[in-house]
């Protein structure tokens, strides 16, 4: 693995010798590890630039630091997946590279390995953080029988409570796998996932906002609910209607209730496996929506790349397809000097539901500062 790390690094820095320091390989694999870790379900097209975006991260990252040479990336995949792959990881990763735990004579590893100081001095010291020091102590055992009166976590503000590997809270995950799996829908479980935890946990930390905290539930229906009818809405072009929208309600609520009696709460105890959780009435469930298509997280890349969940499913229904069927057809391939390339064909299907997301967003936004203005037109009357 580390050759080809090195091999990656090497190519994004042309201009740099063979031989590599050994704190950039080092970061290289650890942030490589941590992203499997953190983002484990990437699509195919991304999983492909995984080990370059890290390799790249390790670079801009550490580039004042050993004075590297000019970073030159050149992604093996195209550059709008590369750029929201780069971002996404550099998101979630922790930027420690600056904080290098010190050798045992206290001085930086950096430093001993390089012989010259780093040109930002940050304060080294061998004890380890509070955070640290006391997750080694806690467990979900003791975590049941914990004092109530216990520290509040620094993070959250209040006692530690377990969650999943995520940062989201233990059942939200199962929760919303089943609802996926009851509406025939579990291909759309990861896009939900991650839009979860664009809202819950951003940027890795469990968020302090407190109507998120207090409105989980209802937010897992709000997301399943954006989710599967932009979904329809491009593959169909149909759009819902107040008649068919409170069945619909009505049909994510009781998916809801049924996830809160059959999913396992993985022998923890009832408290602690669905902390965060409460029941959803209708009129929770409109707020919900309204406060997510308001405070903007449809904007994200979670929810905007829809259209390329829905291509790959179709590209993968019609593989399966070909494969069950006598005869196979040759997919037409577009060659360089033909007249109609894909970055021309502005009608074709692809186009048309970008351009369908675009002008979705576009009357959000606008809907958005329709209703700013008119708040400030009342307050200054």
């Amino acid at each position: 693995m580390n050759r080809s790390i090195e091999q990656t690094l090497l190519s994004l820095m042309p201009q740099h010798g063979p031989a590599l320091p050994p704190s950039l390989v080092e970061l290289a694999g650890s942030l490589l590890a941590q992203s499997r870790h953190r983002a484990s379900t990437l699509k195919a097209d991304e999983e492909i630039g995984r080990l370059y975006a890290c390799a790249n991260i390790a670079c801009d990252r550490l580039k004042i630091t050993l004075n590297l040479p000019p970073i030159e990336p050149r992604p093996p995949i195209p550059p709008r997946i590369y750029k929201r792959l780069y971002a996404h990881l550099d998101n979630i990763l922790p930027n420690s590279a600056l904080n290098r735990t010190p050798g045992k004579n206290g001085t930086p590893r950096t430093r001993q390995r390089h012989g010259v100081d780093s040109p930002v001095r940050t304060p080294h010291r061998p004890t380890p953080s509070k955070d640290r020091s006391l997750s080694n102590f806690r467990s979900p055992a003791a975590g049941a029988g914990a004092n109530p009166n216990a520290t509040p976590s620094k993070s959250t503000g209040k006692a530690a409570f377990p969650s999943d590997k995520s940062g989201l809270h233990f059942w939200i995950q199962p929760t919303i796998r089943y609802m996926c799996r009851e509406a025939k829908q579990a291909h759309l479980a990861p896009t939900m996932l991650a839009g979860m935890e664009y809202i819950v946990v951003p940027g890795g930390l469990r968020t302090r906002d407190g109507w998120v905290r207090e409105n989980l539930a209802a937010l897992c229906g709000a997301v399943f609910f954006f989710v599967t009818q932009q979904v329809k809405k491009l593959a169909g072009g149909e759009d819902i209607d107040r008649e068919s929208y409170v069945p619909t309600r009505k049909l994510i609520m009781g998916l809801l209730e049924k996830a809160r009696e059959e999913v396992d709460a993985r022998g923890l105890d009832d408290d602690e496996a669905w902390e965060g959780w409460a029941p959803v009435k209708p009129k929770e469930f409109d707020a919900a929506l309204k406060e997510v298509g308001d405070r903007g997280w449809l904007e994200a890349d979670w929810y905007r790349s829809l259209g390329d969940v829905i291509e790959a499913g179709n590209a993968i229904a019609e593989s399966r397809g070909g494969e069950k069927s006598d005869s196979y057809k040759a997919a037409p391939v577009r060659r360089a000097d033909t007249m109609f390339q894909d970055r021309y064909e502005f009608l074709s299907k692809k186009k048309r539901r970008d351009y369908r997301i675009w002008k979705e967003s576009i009357l959000r936004r606008i809907n958005i500062m329709e209703k700013e203005g008119a708040d400030e037109m009342e307050v200054d009357g």
